[in-house]
């Protein structure tokens, strides 16, 4: 995603110049970025000290940023970490998906789904195409947005290995002391909860990865487009 974003930015930038393809492109995704930053900043508790939504003029290249701050000792907060780094993966990837419904009027299950809308109308494929170039050219993770996650990421290493370790002895002790209770209990009432959960994380993770394949085939097409506009234009010079 990362070089497929790049691609296209230099693309549009010696297509359009720096300063047009920045707010033609680069404004729309850097405020769904930082918004959903700030969003999960929000939900986690974490105080939002400075948000700097577009800074064209930025001479390190980051077109946004949110700086927070939060209580380390607070294992909800720590955990919050990880959840406010992948934020614009997550706020993105619901933005494509969402307008795919909107505008193609059609939710995009694989890639190939795309070729079959013959029937949505020019304008609706360009304003989809639009939102996916801008939110999708920004849905990548700055190196900042992953070193933020380490405290989160051990926390909550340590919750799941506390998790299973507390249903190995759970599961040996009744398997032990009550094996026909145990018998009983894990067809019935455990095994179908956890086909439940992992029924949803597997939607949900196909969700996501649906719109990651989309954002960067959108992205690597548009380029493309973008550098035989050039050429052509070159070749009419």
């Amino acid at each position: 995603m990362h070089w497929s974003a790049q691609f296209l930015a230099r693309q549009s930038s010696q297509l359009f110049g720096r300063r047009l393809q920045l707010y033609l492109f680069g404004l729309p995704g850097t405020v769904v970025h930082e918004g959903s930053h700030v969003i999960a900043c929000l939900l986690f508790r974490h105080r939002v000290d400075r948000v700097k939504w577009f800074d064209p003029q930025a001479t390190d290249g980051a077109l946004g940023s949110v700086e927070h701050s939060y209580d380390t000792s607070s294992a909800y907060q720590r955990v919050g970490t990880i959840v406010i780094g992948i934020a614009p993966l997550l706020a993105g990837a619901a933005v494509l998906l969402i307008a795919a419904r909107l505008l193609l009027e059609a939710p995009v299950v694989r890639l190939t789904d795309l070729a079959g809308l013959t029937a949505v109308p020019l304008w609706r494929w360009v304003l989809f195409a639009y939102v996916s170039l801008s939110v999708g050219g920004s849905m990548h993770l700055s190196a900042s947005d992953v070193r933020g996650t380490w405290r989160g990421v051990l926390t909550l290493g340590t919750w799941l290995g506390t998790l299973l370790l507390l249903s190995l002895a759970l599961w040996w002790v009744l398997s032990q002391i009550a094996p026909t209770v145990w018998l009983t209990v894990w067809p019935t009432h455990a095994a179908p909860m956890l086909h439940r959960a992992a029924a949803g994380l597997a939607r949900a993770s196909d969700a996501l990865a649906r719109a990651l394949q989309l954002s960067v085939a959108v992205n690597v097409a548009g380029a493309v487009l973008l550098f035989v506009v050039r050429r052509l234009l070159r070749v009419a010079r």
